[in-house]
């Protein structure tokens, strides 16, 4: 007997011995009995076969929770924490001013969101200073507000001369450096005006430094979250590079230009160096300063028909 007859008749010996399940062949071939084996295997232990089937993968997209807006930063629960004469006002003339002008300012919602395409931030700067956009930036604060009923910030964030604590009477500091530079809480430099639905934040120390990267976006982030609309009057876009740091933080801005005084060329250089810089692609534009050379009962009775 060779060698290969030998050695298939001892493996049918071996696995005639074999006990297997019931119901199963007894076959000896080495094919049938693998199969044997894994059926038993699987009945056994009540299991699908060794193979392990191919596992489906779900994958699982990261949920980032957008943080919750902070009911004690409304106008009504921030101004009850306050009698009426320890909140900041503009002046009567100044209301006066507001008011007089209520047809622009009516349609400065549905200008902006023209605009802004869902953000809420907007910095409001000038080609040159003196071309009024501090009046600007309390004229659309107080519109977005009075006449359309929204919770505004007005932010001072003006490097170089900043008026907004000097036009509500109050003291500059704390404010907006002192929070971007971490001494300063937002509770603390959060403001209630007297007039309904307007906030403030004044200038706050200037001499301060922020050792955090990027503190101005850190802090408008922030702002953005618990205000409808969020205004800040900047400095110049001509006069200072530190506009131009800001502004690229900002969904909207807003360049105040002077009627007849600035020029065409000026403002190009303007846009160029606020895009150059990251800021907005859409770009607002403001005249101020209008002059009339017929007298403006004129205007009014001409822009009726």
């Amino acid at each position: 007997m060779d060698h290969q007859s030998s050695q298939s008749q001892y493996l049918k010996q071996f696995l005639g011995k074999k006990k297997v399940a019931p119901g199963l062949s007894n076959d000896g071939s080495a094919e049938n009995y693998k199969e044997n084996f894994l059926s038993i295997g699987g009945s056994k232990n009540s299991q699908k076969s060794l193979a392990s089937p191919e596992k489906e993968t779900i994958k699982i997209e990261p949920t980032t929770e957008k943080p919750l807006q902070r009911k004690e930063f409304l106008w009504e629960n921030n101004a009850a924490r306050f009698s009426d004469a320890e909140m900041p006002f503009l002046s009567g003339r100044s209301v006066k001013q507001l008011e007089s002008n209520y047809r622009e300012l009516m349609m400065i919602e549905a200008n902006i969101a023209a605009l802004s395409k869902g953000g809420n931030t907007i910095y409001i700067s000038s080609c040159s200073d003196g071309d009024g956009k501090t009046i600007s930036a309390i004229s659309a604060a107080y519109a977005l507000s009075f006449y359309s009923g929204k919770n505004v910030l007005l932010v001072d964030g003006n490097h170089h001369n900043p008026q907004i604590h000097n036009l509500f009477g109050i003291s500059p500091s704390p404010g907006f450096f002192n929070l971007c530079t971490g001494n300063a809480s937002v509770e603390e430099v959060v403001l209630p005006t007297i007039h309904k639905g307007l906030s403030i934040i004044t200038i706050g120390d200037v001499d301060e430094r922020s050792g955090n990267k990027d503190p101005v976006k850190r802090v408008i982030e922030e702002l953005s979250i618990h205000f409808d609309y969020v205004i800040c009057d900047g400095s110049s876009v001509m006069s200072s590079s530190l506009a131009l740091r800001d502004i690229k933080y900002f969904s909207t801005v807003l360049l105040v230009l002077e009627c007849e005084k600035t020029r065409w060329e000026v403002l190009q250089i303007a846009e160029d160096k606020i895009k150059k810089s990251g800021g907005p692609a859409t770009i607002g534009v403001v005249f101020n300063k209008r002059k009339y050379y017929i007298p403006s009962g004129f205007y009014k009775l001409i822009s009726k028909k």
